[in-house]
């Protein structure tokens, strides 16, 4: 199953890291209509013909909100996804103070996969985010592999805990399961303590500039993320219905996620 997840904060022409809510107009300029058509229907793939087969979607204001909705398409692992992260931040918790890859690496991954989805906490630092949602749905085993499509001016922000070796650029995740994790204070202490490795995940970052879809996706979900794109981004929201089918009823068997959790602000 290949999914396409996109944030309005890639059509920008800079990169907004705190949560600049409540929102008002902004000198930051968002792509024009042309810009974003010339990147839907070439590096993306998608068609506008109206006779075309088109991908199914989901539009969700905050991007957290996105987690339910892979669970529900990859029935809770059972179903591998590949992933596109089209997005200004890789949504891996390196935000200020976000402690989620030692609750991952620490607590979550101890308990068996299917079990995952229903242990990730609400509340506290390790509180899923609209800025470590990802990082959550890889716990979980629901994705095949993941692809981060990153701003031109961003791609600097990946987690080394997920990674093989804690190697960013080794093109795999590679999450571990530490029981003893809070017990280390460097990368040495956490390679040395006792672990058990997840299976591994390929991994590819590229520009958005230099992006270009392998093959078509089967579902598309876009993200408004208020706290990180002026008002003025609203305006591209509309051109992608002439791409995608956003309609829910047309997609059976997720009548459940029609209403979504609220999202939490924060750093990214």
């Amino acid at each position: 199953m290949n999914i396409a997840d996109i944030d309005l904060d890639i059509f920008l022409d800079d990169v907004c890291s705190i949560d600049q809510r409540p929102r008002a107009p902004s000198t930051t300029r968002p792509w024009n209509e042309a810009q974003l058509r010339v990147f839907l229907e070439g590096p993306c793939g998608l068609n506008r013909d109206p006779s075309a087969q088109r991908p199914k979607g989901w539009y969700v204001v905050h991007h957290d909100e996105a987690f339910p909705i892979l669970e529900a398409l990859s029935k809770n692992g059972a179903v591998p996804i590949t992933l596109t992260h089209t997005d200004a931040h890789s949504d891996l918790g390196t935000g200020l103070g976000d402690l989620s890859w030692m609750e991952i690496g620490g607590r979550l991954l101890g308990l068996a996969p299917s079990e995952r989805a229903a242990a990730v906490p609400p509340h506290g630092r390790e509180r899923i985010s609209p800025a470590n949602y990802l990082s959550y749905a890889l716990a979980c085993r629901w994705l095949r592999s993941l692809t981060y499509v990153h701003h031109a001016q961003s791609g600097d922000d990946l987690m080394p805990f997920f990674f093989r070796e804690f190697d960013t650029t080794c093109g795999v995740l590679e999450l571990r399961y530490i029981p003893r994790l809070r017990d280390a204070s460097s990368k040495e202490e956490l390679r040395a303590l006792p672990h058990a490795v997840e299976p591994p995940i390929p991994f590819q970052m590229v520009s958005i500039e230099d992006y270009r879809a392998a093959k078509p996706f089967d579902y598309v979900i876009l993200c408004q993320s208020p706290g990180y794109t002026p008002v003025e981004a609203d305006a591209l929201v509309p051109i992608f219905r002439d791409y995608v089918d956003f309609e829910r009823d047309n997609c059976q068997g997720f009548s459940d996620l029609s209403v979504y959790p609220t999202g939490k602000g924060g750093t990214r």
